[in-house]
């Protein structure tokens, strides 16, 4: 999934419902390196379209994968502390894609490793980016009906708090009635939903 689509959706039927709008190409400059650390990059780059010039600044978090593990119509969520919303959110499991990893192989790693059941047979789900003029965070998602116990889990505060298996119907509300509200997941549940009306 290099190019950002859905290979589920590259054998779907395409839909072709929007106007097809052109613009061409602005001349970019170089990028500048403002900021570095080992979770991400920030970088600025210049815009000239010609008849207008914009700035931009970016946040490279590099590719990340996300996993759906369902068992007996429950999701698998885990508990984890957001800083930013200075609580605990409920989330299904992902993370960094590693270096020379594909993403299939990460989702199914992140599981593993965050919740102690390992997930085969995995299909792809979605693919999206969670901005496309500030953040570069290419975010592939997996789900499997195949979930086995590996290992007990253990709880980490620095990490997985609690896990939870939860009806995909109360996955929906908890989204819909703005208790789950991480991007990842509320992508995950809400696509994974659309699926099973289309089977």
């Amino acid at each position: 999934m290099p190019d950002g689509r859905n290979r589920r959706g590259a054998r779907a039927r395409r839909v072709s419902c929007l106007p097809e709008v052109r613009v061409a190409s602005p001349r970019i400059g170089p990028r500048e390196v403002l900021h570095q650390n080992p979770f991400g990059t920030v970088y600025a780059a210049h815009a000239d379209f010609g008849s207008v010039a914009k700035d931009y600044y970016v946040v490279d978090f590099g590719p990340r994968a996300g996993m759906v593990a369902v068992r007996d119509g429950h999701v698998l969520l885990t508990a984890q502390y957001r800083f930013l919303i200075d609580r605990v959110a409920w989330e299904i499991p992902g993370g960094r894609i590693d270096p020379g990893e594909s993403p299939e192989d990460a989702a199914a790693r992140e599981c593993l490793e965050e919740t102690g059941f390992l997930c085969s047979s995995l299909k792809p789900l979605l693919t999206y980016r969670p901005g496309l003029d500030n953040v570069e965070n290419l975010t592939s998602v997996f789900h499997s009906e195949q979930v086995e116990e590996r290992r007990p889990f253990v709880a980490d505060v620095a990490e997985v708090l609690a896990l939870a298996w939860v009806p995909l119907n109360d996955c929906v509300a908890l989204v819909l009635e703005g208790q789950i509200v991480d991007a990842l997941t509320v992508s995950a549940i809400l696509a994974y939903r659309c699926l099973g009306t289309r089977r």
